[in-house]
């Protein structure tokens, strides 16, 4: 009982973190959400096992609930008749003869759902998923949150397993999970797959790497390669992405986000070269102070940070310099690509709105300047914000306050909803991975939930040009904390 109340108690603690951010967002209220559900099966998993009564894990989850209803609303919320939610999955089975493609490795055909079977020590794969970030020493939330200048610890742990994908099958791989904070306390934990981590040189077909993001949700699944679909039309680098139905030890776990990672063959394929430095960002941006929470990602990458300190020094400059001191460091004609897709697709996540979940890229093949590439796309496709949203950063908070910038960036929106956003495409992609997800798990409010989605698509295009006839807002002079609190 006491690992299950030390599990709820951190979990608590990651909760009132998310919930102290400057912005009551539609963002947060859905991440909390997912969270609470995990917890709610966590709890029902220590009733079963006798570790927990039924009114401990109830006191448990009314704590919880209370914090996040009550951080939301002002008060807090009866949950008397609480019952943790089942995971529901369905079994897979291969829909194709062979799905792995010898020249490209696991398909990313969106007409095609991935069936990958998992097979390792029951006891590894619950150790896989309870584990955090922030086990061990030194590794305290809070601490680590506030002080900028810390680097997130990475204390996830590589696992043997064998695996079966589309009916192939390959022994002695790597799986470990992934994530940050919103899938840490999940049984169906986000999962990474390295088929040579024991094996050297063994691929499924080109495949070496395989991601599997969980997205806590129906809708957040199917916002993911939505979102990247947008981007993708768009003409801007963006990972490929499908469904998968994923089964550990045959335990259906339901449906997953298989996504591309952005490592070197990503690189090569969008960019042509895979040479330039590569870093991953969450919660951070371009401060000197806070490099150390960048993540070096390939092995060409330049560790001492030198690239994003050049893009941290030319935001130092005033205003009438700003612009000819970052095109030397930054593509801003891409940018602000990047900056209206995100708006477009309400990315509330991303690196605009909460400086999270983005990869940069030095591209070699454009004098080493800087390009932003899309992640972490479950918060998409939902709810409705102004611009003033997507000035959290520091880049476009600097950036709004230049009347010509900020001009084009209005144009670029205007340009992606008249050029890009495809109303009929997107409903169509819907219907599609919706039936797919629905082949995974089961949910007596399935349909309400994709109806909703499919409304959001239809109201987007009215939405942004309310948007723009209110206009960019100007960013604040100075920039917030990395926690994106205000300054005390």
């Amino acid at each position: 009982m006491r690992n299950y109340r030390i599990i709820s108690s951190l979990f608590i603690i990651v909760l009132v973190a998310l919930l102290t951010l400057p912005h009551a967002t539609y963002g947060q209220d859905k991440a909390t959400e997912a969270d609470l559900e995990a917890l709610g099966v966590k709890l029902k998993e220590a009733i079963a096992s006798g570790e927990m009564t039924e009114e401990e894990a109830s006191a448990e989850y009314e704590k919880a609930a209370g914090k996040m209803k009550g951080a939301k609303t002002g008060k807090g919320k009866d949950e008397k008749n609480w019952k943790a939610p089942a995971i529901n999955g369905l079994p897979c089975s291969p829909n194709v003869p062979n799905g792995i493609d010898p020249t490209d490795g696991i398909s990313f055909d969106p007409n095609h759902i991935v069936c990958i079977k998992v097979t390792m020590d029951p006891h590894n794969f619950n150790r896989l998923a309870s584990e955090t970030r922030f086990d061990g020493a030194g590794n305290d939330f809070d601490q680590i949150w506030s002080d900028c200048s810390r680097p997130w610890p990475s204390a996830y742990n590589w696992y043997r397993a064998d695996i079966e994908i589309d009916g192939v099958s390959l022994p002695e791989v790597g799986i470990r999970k992934k994530g940050f904070v919103g899938s840490q306390y999940s049984p169906v934990p986000a999962l990474k797959i390295k088929t040579d981590k024991y094996v050297k040189g063994q691929f499924l077909g080109d495949t070496e790497r395989i991601t599997l993001n969980n997205n806590g949700g129906i809708l957040p699944r199917m916002a993911a390669c939505l979102t990247y679909e947008v981007f993708t039309a768009a003409g801007y680098p963006a990972p490929r992405c499908n469904m998968a139905n994923v089964m550990v030890n045959g335990q259906p776990k339901g449906p997953y986000v298989h996504i591309e990672a952005i490592k070197k063959r990503f690189l090569r394929r969008t960019f042509g070269d895979n040479t330039g430095s590569l870093y991953e960002g969450t919660h951070t941006d371009f401060v000197e102070a806070w490099l150390p929470r960048w993540e070096c990602k390939t092995s060409d990458t330049d560790t001492s940070y030198t690239p994003l300190a050049g893009v941290a020094q030319a935001l130092q400059k005033p205003d009438d310099e700003l612009v000819n001191a970052l095109s030397t460091v930054l593509n801003i004609d891409r940018y602000i690509t990047f900056w209206a897709l995100e708006a477009l697709v309400n990315h509330l996540d991303g690196y605009s709105a909460d400086r999270n979940n983005f990869y940069v890229y030095f591209d070699p093949t454009d004098a080493d300047r800087a390009v932003f590439i899309p992640w972490g796309a479950d918060k998409t496709f939902l709810s409705d914000f102004s611009l003033n949203r997507y000035l959290t950063a520091d880049l476009p908070r600097r950036l709004s306050r230049i009347p010509a910038i900020a001009t084009r960036m209005e144009n670029e929106l205007e340009k992606l909803l008249d050029e890009v956003w495809d109303e009929v495409t997107l409903l169509e992609s819907i219907d599609r991975y919706s039936a797919q997800v629905k082949s995974a798990q089961q949910d007596d409010d399935y349909d309400t939930k994709v109806e909703a989605l499919r409304t959001w698509v239809r109201n987007r295009p009215n939405q942004i040009r309310e948007i723009l006839r209110l206009g960019l807002p100007v960013g604040m002079e100075k920039s917030l904390p990395c926690t994106n609190e205000p300054a005390k």
